[in-house]
């Protein structure tokens, strides 16, 4: 087949957005192809829960983080 003008891209995205698919209290943000149309985008998945899911009570976009926070400070030393 000829080549096309635009490459097809494989991977995940550079950018994060909100996964509208699920309910905000259990929502989360992805980074999953392609883009849906006039979604927000955000660098990472943290400002991305920030800004969408900030106040979420079941805490799923954050814990959905690769290194989630915890509620709990951490010893050190």
């Amino acid at each position: 087949s000829p080549p096309t003008a635009s490459p097809t891209e494989t991977g995940d995205l550079d950018v994060f957005y909100p996964d509208y698919e699920e309910q905000w209290s259990t929502g989360f943000c992805i980074n999953a192809r392609p883009l849906p149309s006039g979604r927000p985008t955000y660098d990472t998945m943290l400002e991305c829960c920030n800004a969408k899911y900030g106040g979420q009570i079941s805490g799923m976009c954050l814990a959905m983080l690769p290194s989630p926070p915890t509620a709990s400070p951490t010893e050190t030393g």
